[in-house]
């Protein structure tokens, strides 16, 4: 059995999260007759929800409560509820059994007495999935329940749930595990499975679990098959994750505005396999706290305030990219890239003006001669100040296309990152001053889609072919 469902607090004294303990404990004031008919726990995933749900049922039905410690956890009542097999105590996911059907299904199993006598305790996990219509009729059961009911209500999304279910709920919050109390329910398993690792391995297990009961355990078991002593190196090479020495090198390369390190140590988390989700994830972290110090009035070497914003920015953009970048490390490229032009990038009027003294002018090198209604070379345009011109027919999609490298080349001044971007996405059609621009991937769509970045794009247009157009940006299927 695993190491989660072995070790998974069974008693209110066994409850690690301290804050939901003293407030399952207050409960024991109270005779059971006197105790809330509904319970509406909410807070993050992994943090003890279910397993607070089942010892609030024991607390309901166990043959031996005891007014100071609560259920006894031995007796056949407890037990079964453990086992999950009690017959008065059903779980069910409102992720699948969303529908107003299931929940008229309960209500009316509801009536039944319980089989032994007691109460019987309905957990409904993930409850913010239920239909409106599913809400409103467990909000008429919640209204009028019968004596021997309790519902126990679940959510990782509390603002999804209707204002008429909690205000009928007594409020049960869960918080994020601090790292102490995460220790806490680590040490205890490592002490009874005689698990050999060192207090900083240990201590990383429970930074990683970012306040997560069930995913530290889970961390730890996985681990836990090593022959050898476990240490923080054995860790990052089973879980391909970064660590924290690569991390701080990588900011180290930001700070310094060394672009090609930067570049090198993505190069090498990527051709380890490392987790690049994991790394961003690392960063975050870590430019937070780095925040939140600036922000207290102390020093971080080689950073400011405005130098952490603008990275944080860089890969919160990058960490959303992930899910649809068909290639892990680009998104983490491109938030280098976009920090690296940090106070560089020019602005489109800035483009505009014209070239400083002494540049060589693309008209005095005796461009090639073109045929009657050939379109401009788009460097030689770039350099000529074309007037802007009414759409005509010698602008086409197919020029557009020949060009796209020397478009991309063009708005590199502006952002690299947009430039990037531009490569996996090409000229669909123009519709009157309209170009359509079509592209896969739909985080690439929205980025272009930005009200700043069309701008860029009919500013460079105009630069390099001399006409006014606007842009719009299509999604296509793969």
């Amino acid at each position: 059995m695993s190491f989660y469902r072995t070790y998974r607090p069974q008693l209110i004294d066994e409850i690690d999260n301290v804050h939901v303990r003293e407030q399952v404990a207050s409960l024991l004031q109270k005779d059971v007759s006197e105790l809330p008919h509904a319970y509406l726990l909410t807070g993050p995933k992994g943090a003890g929800k279910t397993t607070t749900a089942r010892i609030l049922a024991k607390l309901y039905n166990c043959e031996h409560r005891s007014k100071k410690t609560g259920p006894c956890g031995t007796c056949q009542m407890c037990t079964s509820i453990a086992n999950g097999t009690n017959m008065d105590v059903l779980e069910i996911d409102a992720a699948s059994n969303r529908g107003i059907d299931e929940i008229r299904e309960l209500r009316d199993r509801i009536a039944l007495a319980s089989i032994g006598g007691g109460y019987k305790i309905y957990i409904i996990d993930e409850v913010h999935m239920l239909t409106t219509e599913a809400f409103n009729a467990l909000l008429k059961t919640l209204e009028e329940p019968p004596k021997h009911a309790v519902f126990i209500l679940a959510t990782t999304d509390a603002q999804k749930v209707p204002a008429t279910i909690k205000s009928r709920c007594i409020s049960i919050v869960f918080r994020k595990a601090s790292d102490e109390e995460l220790l806490h329910a680590l040490k205890k398993i490592v002490t009874k499975e005689k698990i050999a690792i060192t207090d900083d391995a240990l201590q990383f297990i429970a930074t990683e679990a970012d306040g997560a009961f069930r995913d530290a355990v889970k961390f730890l078991e996985q681990v836990s098959f090593s022959k050898e002593k476990i240490t923080i190196d054995t860790i990052t090479d089973l879980f391909s994750s970064s660590g924290d020495d690569i991390v701080s090198q990588f900011l180290d390369t930001l700070s310094k505005k060394d672009e090609k390190a930067a570049f090198a140590l993505i190069e090498k988390l990527a051709s380890e396999s490392k987790d690049i989700k994991g790394f961003i994830t690392d960063v975050l972290h870590t430019l937070q706290q780095m925040l939140v110090t600036l922000g207290k009035g102390e020093a971080v070497l080689g950073w400011d305030k405005t130098s952490v914003q603008h990275a944080s920015h860089c890969f919160i953009d990058a960490y959303g990219m992930l899910r649809n970048s068909p290639i892990a490390e680009l998104p983490l490229e491109l938030a280098v890239l976009e920090y690296f032009n940090q106070g560089t990038a020019l602005t489109p009027q800035q483009l505009m003006q014209p070239k400083p003294t002494g540049m060589p002018q693309v008209a005095a090198m005796q461009p090639k001669k073109r045929e009657v209604g050939e379109m401009p070379s788009p460097v030689a345009a770039e350099h000529s100040e074309i007037p802007a011109k009414k759409l005509d027919e010698s602008f086409t999609v197919e020029k557009l296309q020949e060009y796209w490298k020397d478009i991309i080349e063009a708005l590199k001044p502006f952002n690299h990152s947009v430039a990037g971007v531009m490569r996996s996405a090409r000229a669909k059609e123009i519709r009157g001053d309209v170009l359509i621009i079509e592209t896969q991937y739909k985080f690439h769509q929205e980025r272009l889609s930005e009200v700043n970045v069309r701008d860029m794009l009919s500013t460079v247009l105009k630069k390099l072919f001399g006409v006014q157009v606007k842009v719009e940006v299509v999604l296509v299927e793969k």
